[in-house]
């Protein structure tokens, strides 16, 4: 009778044994999700996944691996974090491993790394004696890796450390993704505020009208491609007869491009103030931003000086894009003064050349987001297309020319995205 019962005491016993591992798998998965619940953050959370397997299937240390989305390395670590149950080494997961599990994404067990068929060549730390690894997937999308290193007591991972580890990991997977995913949004709102807090203070740089100077009409705007950008225009008053005017270009766009077209403005602003000769302030100013700019970065500029009495104006152009002036007859005439770039050179000399304004005469000073705007094509404006429409313009005023040149930009570029900022500076001498 005895005899006859064994089987089914087995039988019962296997069941026991499941139900048992159930209830453990369950009470396991109920620590980690309260454990989880009072996490805060990334990297908590991690922590907290971490220890409580590592507490599940009796293993020495663990690690969480992140991996990005880096199509030239798709193993690439974006976060990794690793708790330990004791002082022992700190394990990073090898490369070959990672490669294994973003390409399989399925569990692994290895009892004996040195031997393993999957990883030969591969040189393990000497005191890594078993490990087991699952993948952390989202909607079938790997977002992490979860491995434990070294069975306590010498043992190996079994397939049922495996199955355990395989349910936490998908428990764990979205949580991770919901944290990490929150923090990059709490990240870009600190961002995009600080950007709004730059196109503000920036925007406030930038001359809030255009000063009123009789027998003269004058307009400008700088249009950034980003939030903030690197060009600016200025009007900056020396006395009652003479005005400063500038227009500069910084290398780069955002927020450091910006930063240095304040201290550029800044720099132009003092050094305008002292009486010097329109090559002297540049001279002085590319002197003094030539301490401050980092290597690689530069600033292109136009600057000159405006006798609105006799209508002449003295300039210096470093780099920038050479001015146009239209006179009355419909003419068009390019200046061509050049010299080199403001921020490389300290003790760069630059010459300065004079042009008269008469009555009904423009000047139009421009950056090279004007001939450099694209179409979805890549083909440019181009300085012929700005020449023709200076030419035809006629007798509108210096605020209809910014109009007129900037919707044939945008004309031009259609649906494709602004690549560089746009900035013109006009001056009319009006027609007696």
């Amino acid at each position: 009778m005895s005899e006859a019962n064994n089987p089914r005491l087995e039988a019962l016993e296997r069941e026991n044994q499941q139900l048992r591992r159930a209830v453990e798998e369950l009470s396991v998965l109920n620590e980690l999700s309260i454990a989880i619940s009072s996490s805060r953050g990334t990297e908590e959370v991690i922590q907290t996944i971490i220890r409580r397997s590592i507490k599940a299937v009796g293993a020495e240390q663990g690690v969480i691996t992140l991996v990005g989305d880096d199509v030239s390395d798709p193993t690439k670590t974006l976060v990794r974090t690793m708790a330990s149950s004791g002082d022992r080494e700190a394990y990073s997961p090898d490369q070959n491993l990672l490669g294994w599990m973003y390409i399989n994404r399925k569990p692994l067990v290895v009892n004996d790394p040195k031997t393993d068929s999957r990883f030969q060549g591969v040189k393990w730390s000497e005191s890594v004696r078993s490990l087991v690894s699952v993948p952390m997937q989202v909607h079938s999308r790997l977002i992490g890796i979860l491995t434990l290193y070294n069975k306590k007591r010498g043992g190996e991972f079994s397939t049922e450390d495996q199955r355990l580890l395989s349910i936490l990991a998908g428990q764990s997977a979205q949580v991770v993704e919901t944290a990490r995913l929150y923090e990059e949004e709490k990240k870009l709102a600190t961002v995009q505020q600080e950007l709004n807090l730059a196109y503000e203070i920036q925007t406030n740089l930038l001359p809030a009208r255009a000063p009123e100077i009789n027998g003269y009409d004058l307009a400008g705007v700088s249009i950034p491609a980003q939030s903030v950008g690197g060009d600016y225009y200025d009007y900056i008053q020396i006395d009652d007869y003479h005005w400063g005017l500038a227009l500069g270009d910084v290398s780069g766009k955002g927020m450091p491009a910006a930063l240095l077209m304040s201290n550029a403005q800044a720099t132009l602003r003092g050094q305008s103030s002292f009486g010097l000769s329109v090559h002297e302030t540049v001279e002085r100013s590319n002197k003094l931003l030539s301490g401050s700019i980092r290597r690689g970065s530069f600033l292109t500029l136009i600057y000159g000086v405006l006798d609105v009495v006799s209508g002449s104006f003295k300039f210096t152009n470093a780099g920038h894009n050479k001015p146009y002036v239209r006179r009355a007859d419909g003419s068009l005439e390019m200046l061509m003064l050049g010299g080199l770039v403001v921020g490389f050179v300290p003790t760069q000399t630059y010459k300065e050349e004079t042009i008269q304004l008469n009555p009904g005469d423009t000047l139009f000073i421009f950056s090279d987001g004007i001939p450099e705007a694209m179409n979805e094509q890549h083909d440019q404006y181009g300085e012929e297309r700005l020449e023709e429409l200076l030419k035809d313009f006629g007798n509108g005023s210096a605020r209809e020319l910014i109009e007129l040149i900037h919707q044939d930009v945008k004309k031009h570029t259609g649906t494709a995205p602004q690549n560089d900022d746009i900035t013109m500076l006009v001056v009319q001498r009006k027609a007696d």
